[in-house]
């Protein structure tokens, strides 16, 4: 069977925290620890001790499903198209803007007084 944290355990039996850890203290209720040091109790212990656990989840079906494909389905598409060629286009700046050539030779910076020594 299954193992469960307290809080599940909780939410399964409808019972405290407080009597879940006192059934495990005084010994009625077995459980052990995770790898994290946390307790979990088993399915069949609970059954054992509380009895018939609380249904979780609804009892009724579902009806209502997803349809099966959008009326604008083509109105979608292009847009997606549209966001593409956008990206494309931006991806393409962003390369220029980092774009720089690097310098054949590298420039002296003369100082004022420098132009007079040659």
């Amino acid at each position: 069977m299954a193992w469960h944290s307290v809080a599940q355990a909780q939410a399964l039996t409808g019972k405290s925290r407080r009597t879940l850890y006192r059934d495990m203290a005084a010994g009625r209720l077995s459980w052990r620890g995770n790898t994290a040091g946390r307790r979990e109790l088993e399915t069949s212990e609970l059954l054992r001790v509380y009895g018939e656990l609380l249904p979780t989840g609804t009892t009724t079906r579902h009806t209502v499903s997803q349809p099966v494909g959008t009326g604008d389905q083509a109105i979608l598409l292009d847009e997606i198209r549209a966001l593409r060629q956008e990206i494309a286009d931006l991806k393409a700046t962003v390369l220029r803007l980092e774009y720089r050539p690097v310098p054949d030779e590298p420039t002296i910076l003369r100082r004022w007084w420098q132009r007079w020594r040659r």
